[in-house]
């Protein structure tokens, strides 16, 4: 027998969250307008999204949030840390590439320094996340070893039920079951049938794509020009992206007092490597895509032995001039190929 939670009584475990002091968020809206926002009643929340555009990213990285406070008076200065409230979290309804994208950022915000910013919210939140039953032609997860009902960086999987009227409940992590165990009185046993998960075909080599990039003949390779020809730099595959991370730190403020601020950055920008200078060492768009390429798929391996991508194909979906990471990585692969071949 297996965990079922119906559709009917999502509004019933929403108001116990709600009683417990948790904060329930959930996709809302559509389109452009489509992200995780807080809700009270499951009618609110739009699960037949195949995708919100915005990601998770924001619920843990916000696009801009205050570090510090300061205030320089005649003998001292005066500082004043913010930190993110600890506040607990259902966030109810994400995707699996999503929720994966988390779990491959937790290495990064854990490196060389632990962030509080991240981790306050990353620990005081639970995210269920529904597998998904149909794809679009951007889909790309199962590219990157992943899978539509991936229950990476989730603390509880939820399977559709056939029927459309609920879910089969999988806690993951003990976060999961802890939110479970608030509302089992709104849970059923029973054995209704699970939807099968999407078919997502696999869209390039992943391992061709690494021996390419991984050859330091190809860093200077005429095809990083070629590709990004068409490329506007305008950022909304970073932006976009659940596991982009670039930021900056800049002081808001006058001689005498201010706030300094975290804000997202893109490596898509001609200012983000600038030098004092002036000099700047990726003064192209096509070093600028290269680095944003190598990334992913070389440097961030590297290190912690994951790809920087989750396959969730917004990059592709949403760039203004169709281009986008999976056009890259087919080209990249054929030209691997191509090269064993001779």
């Amino acid at each position: 027998m297996a965990t079922l939670l119906y559709l009917e009584s999502l509004s019933d475990c929403f108001a116990s969250w709600r009683k417990e002091g948790l904060t329930v968020l959930a996709p809302v809206g559509e389109g452009a307008l489509s992200g995780f926002r807080e809700v009270e009643r499951a009618e609110e929340a739009n699960f037949d999204l195949l995708i919100t555009r915005t990601t998770l990213k924001e619920l843990f990285f916000p696009r801009t949030e205050p570090m510090l406070g300061y205030r320089i008076g005649k003998r001292e200065i005066e500082t004043e840390e913010f930190m993110p409230p600890v506040e607990g979290r259902i966030i109810f309804g994400a995707r699996a590439c999503d929720s994966a994208a988390m779990a491959i950022d937790d290495a990064l915000f854990d490196w060389d320094y632990h962030d509080e910013y991240w981790f306050r919210r990353r620990e005081s939140s639970v995210v269920f996340t529904i597998a998904c039953r149909e794809p679009d032609e951007f889909c790309m997860c199962t590219s990157l070893g992943l899978s539509p009902d991936s229950a990476k960086g989730s603390d509880v999987l939820l399977r559709p039920l056939e029927a459309g009227n609920g879910w089969q409940v999988e806690p993951v992590t003990d976060r999961g079951h802890k939110a479970l165990s608030s509302i089992e009185q709104h849970l059923r046993e029973g054995s209704g049938a699970t939807a099968a998960p999407a078919e997502v075909p696999v869209k390039f080599d992943l391992e061709a794509c690494r021996s390419w990039l991984a050859n330091k003949e190809n860093f200077e390779s005429p095809f990083w020009r070629e590709i990004s020809e068409r490329c506007i730099g305008c950022g909304s595959c970073t932006y976009l992206c659940p596991t982009c991370h670039c930021f900056d730190i800049q002081d808001e403020g006058d001689t005498y007092q201010g706030i300094r601020r975290k804000n997202w950055d893109s490596c898509s920008f001609q200012l983000f490597t600038m030098h004092t200078s002036g000099h700047n060492p990726r003064a192209t768009q096509g070093a600028r895509w290269r680095q944003r390429i190598m990334h992913k798929f070389n440097y961030y391996g590297g290190k912690f032995d994951v790809d920087s991508c989750t396959g969730c194909g917004r990059c592709t979906r949403e760039c203004p001039v169709d281009m986008g990471v999976t056009e890259t990585l087919q080209t990249i692969a054929a030209k691997q190929k191509q090269s064993e071949r001779t």
